[in-house]
């Protein structure tokens, strides 16, 4: 008996999407003032791997996702329905200098940020989602969790729209470190130990529009609301914060 060859495995594709993005959000989680900006929107993905911005990776995720975080990635496990990324991604510190309120408080000092995010899809439209990040540098980083669920559909074959609502938690270190005041520092707020838990509630909607072939216009609107000892912080001025984007980008596949 003849049997046949087995077909050789496809040979894995280059992805990449190329942008930038403009946006309007808070100096800091509470603050009071506004920072604003343009920043670059790339991702580039071989078979697995992937490494990106955040909003280039919302851009090749099509929307708003649980794979949404920026960095270096690799897809552990996937099926019609289920998948399992890690990655690593740079988590940027803070120093005080731009924010008057955290003058004279120790320094948020940038690591190195190892996450786990696992997403389900309930029906072609809704899915949940999941991830849990730790600093693997030590360097009072601690750890956070996420949890969200997500609704997207196509509002005509050019536009997708996706909305999303999501909570997050810290442990004690990273809340220390982010909305902590020291007692003793040179800040003159009122010394505050805050304690692990929810810390924050957001919702979302990003619209993306496909021009042509390649090229693909997005904007998104968010608000977020600080929980607990991080609503409680001498830090936070305002609780309840939103963004905004809007951004072009080119993708394409090799």
């Amino acid at each position: 008996m003849v049997t046949e060859a087995a077909a050789p495995a496809p040979k894995p594709r280059v992805n990449y999407v190329l942008g930038a993005i403009v946006s309007s959000s808070p100096d800091y989680a509470g603050g009071a003032e506004r920072s604003y900006g343009l920043r670059p929107a790339w991702a580039l993905e071989y078979g697995r791997f992937r490494l990106s911005s955040s909003r280039g990776n919302a851009l090749m995720g099509h929307g708003l996702t649980a794979q949404s975080e920026s960095g270096a990635s690799a897809m552990l496990a996937q099926s019609e329905r289920f998948s399992l990324r890690a990655s690593l991604r740079i988590d940027q510190g803070d120093d005080g200098s731009d924010s008057p309120r955290r003058r004279g408080l120790p320094e948020v000092r940038s690591t190195l940020r190892a996450r786990l995010s696992t997403g389900y899809a309930l029906t072609p439209r809704w899915s949940v989602g999941a991830g849990v990040s730790q600093d693997i540098l030590g360097r009072d980083g601690g750890a956070l969790m996420s949890l969200n669920l997500g609704y997207s559909f196509p509002y005509s074959q050019q536009t997708r729209v996706s909305f999303g609502v999501g909570a997050g938690f810290a442990d004690r270190q990273y809340l220390r470190s982010h909305f902590g005041v020291p007692a003793g520092s040179a800040s003159p707020l009122p010394a505050f130990d805050p304690k692990a838990g929810l810390y924050s509630v957001d919702a979302g909607v990003d619209v993306m529009v496909a021009l042509s072939r390649h090229w693909v216009a997005v904007g998104g609107v968010s608000v977020s609301q600080l929980q607990g000892d991080a609503r409680r912080s001498p830090l936070t001025v305002k609780p309840l914060g939103y963004s905004a984007s809007v951004g072009l980008a080119y993708r394409c596949c090799r």
